[in-house]
């Protein structure tokens, strides 16, 4: 079974630059022998034919900013993005807070906008909740019981949980050891998702025999929740659960310029995203978000800190 998930990542991992190359030359990256300027900015979202779904209304808006081409070129991961953006090869890039947090050395990089989630927040945190009238009260009530964790490596449901636990006094390695296989569960911990709440409030319509006793919600998502009238159609309300701790907020995505980019077209990409970008629907709609604001370095710095210790 370990052998068959080792050679399952190394396929998808196979298959994911074999998707960015065929995008790279779908888009003419690789073409030298053109001398038309180019603007390419560097993404981990791949399409095979134009712009990734998510920055088909941002593109045109680009190009009649910069009065030129403008290519979004995938990149694998954020490592790999820094290094493109380091050898001039992309002038920007859109980042989630862990792709930024992969690039080795930040330093050349300009932060120019951060996004706005569609609560209109520059960050979101997750709760860590449990069942409303278990017995559990507080975090380090947790030790031995089991905990649905989000989605496996995510910044936000799964390394800051983490994070939360462990400066509860309670460390992860101290919850019970799931053993369920992956992808449902990865180093003895269960990974639920978005059904992660679900999870805590209805044990077992979920066919989980041996109840879980807490979990992570979303922000966006807990907001979401009606206050009372959960039920096992609609899904459960605020009232099912007990918040017990929360997580450090983790910020939105992220738009930097590189070092090799023309200090005009920086201080005009800059100035778009801060004071339009915002009022196109269909750029805020792709996206899911309602805007950018000015990025604050220090809550990147943080997830970086997050990041290291949770590998």
């Amino acid at each position: 079974m370990l052998k068959g998930t080792y050679m399952c990542a190394a396929t998808y991992k196979q298959r994911w630059y074999a998707m960015c190359l065929v995008c790279l030359i779908a888009t003419g990256c690789g073409n030298t022998q053109s001398s038309e300027k180019v603007v390419q900015i560097g993404t981990t979202k791949a399409s095979l034919f134009g712009p990734p779904l998510e920055y088909r209304a941002l593109q045109p808006r680009l190009e009649d900013l910069f009065r030129c081409p403008v290519v979004f070129a995938a990149q694998p991961d954020g490592q790999a993005i820094g290094s493109q953006l380091g050898f001039g090869n992309e002038s920007f890039a859109i980042l989630s807070a862990k792709e930024y947090c992969q690039i080795e050395d930040p330093s050349k990089l300009e932060l120019l906008a951060t996004a706005m989630n569609a609560g209109g927040k520059s960050t979101r945190k997750a709760f860590i909740v449990a069942r409303a009238g278990s017995s559990i009260q507080n975090i380090t009530d947790l030790k031995g019981k089991r905990f649905a964790f989000g989605t496996r490596n995510d910044m936000l449901t799964d390394y800051a949980v983490r994070a939360a636990l462990q400066k509860a006094g309670l460390p992860p390695k101290e919850l019970a050891t799931e053993l369920l296989p992956p992808p449902i569960a990865y180093n003895g911990r269960l990974y639920a998702g978005s059904e992660a709440p679900n999870k805590v409030a209805l044990p077992i319509l979920r066919g989980d025999v041996i109840p879980i006793s807490a979990g992570v919600i979303d922000e966006m998502a807990w907001d979401a929740l009606s206050d009372t009238g959960g039920n096992v159609i609609t899904g459960p309300a605020k009232d099912d659960f007990r918040i017990i701790g929360e997580t450090l907020p983790v910020p939105e995505a992220l738009v930097v310029a590189g070092p090799g980019a023309n200090a005009d077209e920086v201080a005009s990409m800059k100035s778009y995203l801060l004071s339009q970008a915002g009022s196109d629907e269909n750029i805020c709609k792709q996206m899911g978000i309602k805007g950018f604001t000015t990025p604050d370095k220090a809550s990147y710095d943080l997830v970086r800190l997050l990041l290291k210790e949770g590998e």
